[in-house]
């Protein structure tokens, strides 16, 4: 009988995963990626993911596999105690130990950094942890949101979907979420996203920002925290700011707000596809809130709500705002949050405070749930076109855009070339806005952009001159 050795390194734990994906697998040596050994696109989409306090430097997952239409992160440990750490309401936890210690921890850490890029849509992810080759613990999961708890795919723990596309697309189609578990993601974002602009209502007021001006500040710095991209390339040309960039410089030239005014100018004017008149009417309403008052860029003591988020004792009015939208909302927004109004769930927030107050911001928006209904209630495709005459924060928008881009990947498959033409489209030429108010339309552009959409299509009108060929299929109708 042959004596079975614990392992005594990591290592070891890695090498039975090179073994398993060539030997078991039939991977070659060049399909996979060993921790820094990935393509650019990967290593970009990781950047600021290390599992280290400060994130500085890029993640580097154990292994990597990018030969599919989505990626597969491997992470590794020693020790099968080490598999997977739960929080006490039994979901992964998110600790920085837990996420330095255990295996599948670390993997969705490095997942949900390559969403909050942007750049994938969605991820596998493996962790692996053992303490000889005859006892090695293996679990996958599909990452489809950086909000939403990965989605465990126990039968494929064998890695054999990893062998063939054939295998791998059954994967994926095994994987998709339910009606019912989408409505779980956009329950929880949404309630996650309301509990957030709650608190920053609350820290905007003790910070005397006045509430007309809150939602347009808060759209303009979640603008400039997105990555500067030429959009006929689609080549990244700049970083988006992070709290990081803000030192609180006290120079008219180099302060924080002028550094968030000089990003959204360029990040705005590099699209391409936002007219000259339109950026300056988006430009004036942010420079009128985020840039009005230079008090805002002195140095002063911390709030307590950002006093953990910020370790020096002071800082501007303008960073104090800017590293709880980047901590709290930014990091927290994927592209599968479904129908979810951004901008007008801050609205909404700040109206009640308004109200509160004896004030008015003087709209009433419609909620996500009134215009999801009313999207699915007019069987809204990928094929349609969709107008909003009176646009408001652009939610009946989202909610179109969402059941047209659903359409597309359920007609030609999630991430084939004909989908993602598809959806191009439609977020370039089939979804119509119309809104009359600035303020509003700031606020429409920015919420489509953040949704992915480059918003050309969201006009400033009083009233339409040219004849209209158009079929009228639902209209809402407030009564008092």
């Amino acid at each position: 009988m042959v004596d079975i050795l614990d392992y005594k390194l990591e290592r070891q734990v890695d090498d039975y995963i090179k073994d398993e994906l060539e030997k078991d697998i039939g991977l070659t040596k060049q399909e996979y990626g060993f921790e820094s050994y990935m393509d650019d696109y990967l290593k970009e989409a990781l950047k600021g993911g290390a599992k280290t306090v400060n994130k500085t430097n890029f993640g580097e997952p154990d292994f990597n596999i990018t030969k599919y239409s989505v990626p597969v992160l491997f992470e590794n440990k020693l020790h099968s105690k080490y598999l997977i750490k739960l929080d006490s309401k039994d979901k992964i936890a998110t600790s920085q130990a837990a996420i330095k210690n255990y295996a599948v921890n670390g993997a969705l850490h490095y997942a949900r950094t390559i969403l909050r890029s942007h750049m994938y849509k969605d991820c596998v992810i493996v962790g692996v942890a053992g303490d000889n080759p005859n006892h090695v613990v293996q679990q996958v999961y599909y990452v489809y949101a950086v909000n939403g708890e990965p989605k465990r795919m126990p039968k494929y723990d064998n890695l054999h979907f990893l062998a063939t596309k054939e295998a791998f697309q059954q994967f994926l189609n095994d994987a998709q979420l339910t009606e019912t578990e989408k409505h779980q993601v956009l329950v929880k974002s949404q309630q996650h996203l309301q509990k957030k602009a709650k608190l920053l209502n609350k820290l905007m007021n003790n910070l005397n920002i006045s509430t007309e001006q809150r939602v347009v500040y808060v759209s303009g710095m979640l603008l400039a925290m997105q990555k500067v991209t030429d959009v006929k390339t689609g080549e990244c040309i700049a970083d988006g700011l992070t709290p990081d960039d803000l030192h609180g410089i006290q120079s008219e030239k180099q302060s924080d707000s002028i550094k968030i005014i000089n990003q959204l100018n360029d990040f705005l004017d590099k699209r391409g596809n936002i007219t000259k008149d339109k950026q300056k009417m988006m430009m004036d309403s942010f420079e009128g809130a985020i840039h009005s008052d230079l008090d805002r860029d002195k140095l002063i003591d911390k709030d307590k709500i950002v006093g953990k988020m910020i370790q020096a004792e002071r800082a501007s009015i303008t960073k104090q705002i800017f590293i709880f939208l980047y901590k709290e909302i930014f990091l927290q927004i994927d592209a599968d949050s479904g129908s979810l109004d951004i901008m007008g769930s801050m609205y909404s927030e700040f109206l009640k405070y308004a109200l509160g107050d004896g004030g008015s911001l003087g709209k009433v928006l419609t909620p996500p749930y009134i215009t999801d209904l009313m999207a699915k209630a007019i069987n809204v495709s990928m094929n349609d076109r969709v107008m909003d005459l009176a646009t408001g924060s652009g939610a009946f928008l989202v909610s179109s855009m969402k059941l047209m881009i659903d359409d597309a990947n359920d007609t030609y498959g999630i991430n084939s070339e004909l989908a993602n033409k598809k959806i191009r489209q439609i977020k370039k030429s089939q979804l119509l806005g119309v809104e009359y108010d600035a303020k509003m339309y700031t606020l429409a552009a920015s919420n489509m952009i953040l949704r992915g959409d480059g918003s050309s299509q969201i006009k400033k009108v009083i009233h339409l001159k040219n004849r209209l060929n158009y079929i009228l299929i639902l209209m809402l109708i407030n009564y008092y």
